[in-house]
């Protein structure tokens, strides 16, 4: 019996800033674009110091959601602000996205 060679696990951790709105998605864009050229299988967000997530940038979040699903890719959101994990609780997002809150020791 074959075994089936496990392709190799590429994880880039991309530090969001302040905000994440239309007026940055491009640029995150481009910078995960480099990233997939690289060989990357998947991307954790680091919300840390986001204060601001508008439309634009929870469609950003999904379509690079949808981008991954198919390669069994995984994206995640990590040191996500009380403000916006519950945003993405109103929104029902929860359950689709891979999120962990920002702890009570980094407030």
């Amino acid at each position: 019996m074959k075994k089936k060679k496990r392709k190799a696990v590429k994880i880039a951790r991309i530090k969001l800033g302040l905000r994440l709105t239309a007026g940055e998605t491009p640029s995150l864009a481009e910078a995960i674009k480099k990233e997939i050229d690289d060989g990357v299988t998947g991307v954790v967000f680091d919300m840390g110091e986001t204060v601001t997530l508008d439309s634009r940038g929870i469609r950003f979040i999904l379509a690079t959601c949808g981008y991954f699903a198919p390669m069994h890719g995984v994206v995640r959101l990590v040191n996500v602000p009380p403000d916006i994990l519950k945003s993405f609780e109103s929104m029902g997002l929860l359950d689709m996205l891979h999120v962990s809150a920002l702890k009570a020791a980094d407030l």
